[in-house]
C-alpha cells in the first residue's frame, strides 16, 4: 500500500486495488491569476501579485488525479505557439497522457483572473483555440475510443462544459463513450446551458456549486432554491449530484440516499481551481476504493490545503 500527503496533518492509504484511466476532456491553457490584497470595486488599480500557470479544467482534473496515482488521458486542443508545447512538456512531465491532445495553427488559448480578499472579482476565459477545433478533437477521440472496441480499460469520461453544445451532443452520439460514466464538470454561469445535453445519459454524475445550481434550475441568480430543491430538481436530469457551497455542507446525492460532510472554515489564498481540485480528489478517492463518506471527508481535507 501506498500513502500521500491529503493535508498538512494526515496521510492517506491508497488502497491495494488498480485504477483504471480516465479520459478528462476540455480546457487546457494557461492561467494568468491576478491576487490583489486590497478589496476592489470597478475600476480600482491596485498593487498585488500576477501568478502564471498551466490551466484548464481538465487539465486541473487530470493533474489532481495524478497526484493519487490515478492514469489519466487528457483530451484538449492547444496551439502550434510555444506556450501549446509548453503546456504539453509539463503536462507530460506530470505523467498526462497527451496522446489526446490536438495541436493546431494558431493561439494557445489563455484565462485571466482577478482576485481579491473575497474572492473572484472577474475572470475571462479564451477557450478560442478548443472552441474553434472541437471537430479536430471528436475526431480523435472517436478514432482512439473505436480502436478500443470490447476494452475495459477506462473506468470513465470526464467532460467539461467549457466545451459546446454540440461538441457534448455529437461525442454523445458515439455509441462506445455511453459503456462508460461520464462526470461533469460546470464550467461558468454563461456555459450553463450546456448541463442540457447530458440529460439523457443515465451514467451521469454533475458536480457543481450551489450558485451555478440555482442559474441553472431558474435561469437566473437571484431565484430562491433551498438545497433540498436543488437536489430533487438535479436527481431529476442526472444519476448522481456533487453539491458544494463554499465553507457550507458539501452534498452527495443520487437515488437511494443523500450524504453530506461541512468542510473546516478557512481563509483561502486563492479561490481558482478550487472546485477542479476537489472533484479530481474526490473521483480519485472513489476510484481507489474510499466509501462514498470517507471520499467526501477526504477530498475536502485535500482542496482545503490547496487553497489555504
Amino acid at each position: 500500500m501506498k500513502k500521500i500527503l491529503i493535508s498538512r496533518n494526515k496521510l492517506c492509504t491508497i488502497m491495494p486495488r488498480e485504477a483504471k484511466p480516465v479520459i478528462c476532456i476540455g480546457s487546457f491553457h494557461w492561467d494568468e491569476i491576478a491576487l490583489s490584497s486590497n478589496l476592489l470595486e470597478k475600476g480600482d488599480d491596485s498593487p498585488g501579485t500576477v501568478h502564471k500557470n498551466p490551466g484548464g479544467v481538465a487539465f486541473n482534473l487530470a493533474k489532481t488525479m495524478t497526484e493519487f496515482d490515478i492514469p489519466v488521458l487528457l483530451g484538449s486542443v492547444v496551439g502550434d505557439d510555444a506556450e501549446g508545447q509548453e503546456l504539453l512538456n509539463i503536462a507530460g512531465n506530470l505523467g498526462i497522457n497527451c496522446e489526446l491532445v490536438c495541436k493546431v495553427p494558431g493561439k494557445t488559448g489563455k484565462y485571466v483572473a482577478i482576485e481579491d480578499p473575497q474572492g473572484l472579482v472577474a475572470a475571462i476565459a479564451d477557450c478560442n483555440a478548443l472552441e474553434s477545433n472541437e471537430d479536430v478533437l471528436l475526431l480523435r477521440l472517436t478514432e482512439w475510443i473505436k480502436s478500443r472496441v470490447g476494452s475495459t480499460d477506462i473506468s470513465g469520461l470526464v467532460i467539461d462544459c467549457n466545451l459546446s453544445g454540440h461538441f457534448i451532443e455529437n461525442l454523445l452520439n458515439v455509441r462506445y463513450f455511453n459503456n462508460f460514466p461520464i462526470n461533469i464538470a460546470s464550467a461558468s454561469n454563461h456555459k450553463l446551458d450546456r448541463l442540457n445535453y447530458f440529460e439523457v445519459n443515465l451514467k451521469t454524475t454533475l458536480y457543481l456549486n450551489k450558485l451555478e445550481a440555482i442559474s441553472f434550475l431558474a435561469g437566473q441568480k437571484n431565484k430562491s432554491f433551498d438545497t433540498a430543491e436543488i437536489i430533487q430538481n438535479l436527481l431529476g436530469r442526472y444519476k448522481r449530484v456533487i453539491l458544494t457551497d463554499g465553507e457550507n455542507k458539501i452534498i452527495d446525492a443520487d437515488g437511494s440516499n443523500v450524504i453530506g460532510f461541512t468542510p473546516q472554515t478557512i481563509k483561502p489564498h486563492r479561490i481558482t481551481g478550487a472546485g477542479d481540485y476537489f472533484m479530481a480528489a474526490h473521483m480519485a478517492l472513489e476510484l481507489l476504493g474510499y466509501s462514498r463518506e470517507d471520499a467526501l471527508q477526504n477530498a475536502s481535507f485535500f482542496v482545503r490545503d490547496k487553497i489555504a
